[in-house]
């Protein structure tokens, strides 16, 4: 039961179940409903569950002085993970083109290829944002295409959503941005500090109210 807890707590389960809540209840205000929304929620969760694994497998050897990391707080053994990872990326191929089409599967699956470039090469750089950018902005895409009659986003979308994923990318960041300093990691985050992040993440932050005003008064 132990090693059940830990796998399910090594997906990152807010972040995940945030992102699988989010392009299901999207998909259905934009027309989805039956089946089809249960293959938009299976997508995001394969994606999101070989997202949070890959992480905690690459960061093993850094996440061995954080004691709230299920590899360290439940011993779960790294390797463990090799399974459960390519289980659910072999499953997101098919659910992402059963829930959204060629090209919505598509942005799917390179969504969650963004993600894990930004886990094997990109977490420790200053390009550490832009896999959240990237994923984000595929998003939209991947949803709009799961509608009965399949359509592109606005540009206003289009434009929120890569902000909104920046957005996400420093919150999730700065509560380890001491420990990072300390461990000589690296990251935008790290490399901006506490004070500049802030002003990028309000800056950002409006922006997107910005873009969301504009977005209402389009509709």
């Amino acid at each position: 039961m132990t090693k059940y807890i830990a796998l399910a707590k090594a997906t990152h389960w807010p972040q995940a179940l945030a992102m699988v809540t989010l392009a299901t209840v999207a998909s259905f205000l934009v027309g989805q409903h039956g089946i089809q929304l249960l293959f938009v929620a299976l997508a995001t969760a394969f994606g999101q569950a070989s997202v949070g694994w890959v992480n905690d497998y690459v960061d093993a050897r850094i996440d061995k002085t954080r004691k709230n990391k299920p590899t360290v707080r439940y011993g779960l053994n790294p390797r463990s993970l090799r399974i459960p990872i390519v289980t659910t990326l072999i499953l997101l191929v098919p659910f992402s083109f059963l829930a959204a089409g060629i090209v919505g599967g598509f942005a799917s699956i390179l969504a969650v290829g963004s993600a894990q470039i930004y886990n094997l090469y990109l977490s420790r750089t200053i390009w550490s944002w832009l896999p959240y950018a990237v994923s984000f902005a595929l998003l939209p895409v991947f949803v709009f295409q799961s509608k009965p009659n399949p359509e592109y986003p606005c540009w206003q979308l289009m434009l929120l959503s890569p902000a909104v994923g920046v957005i996400a990318h420093i919150f999730n960041a700065l509560p380890d941005l001491e420990i990072d300093k300390k461990a000589n990691l690296g990251g935008m985050v790290v490399s901006l500090g506490r004070t500049k992040s802030v002003v990028l993440l309000v800056v950002l932050s409006l922006l997107v109210l910005s873009l969301l005003s504009l977005l209402i008064i389009a509709s």
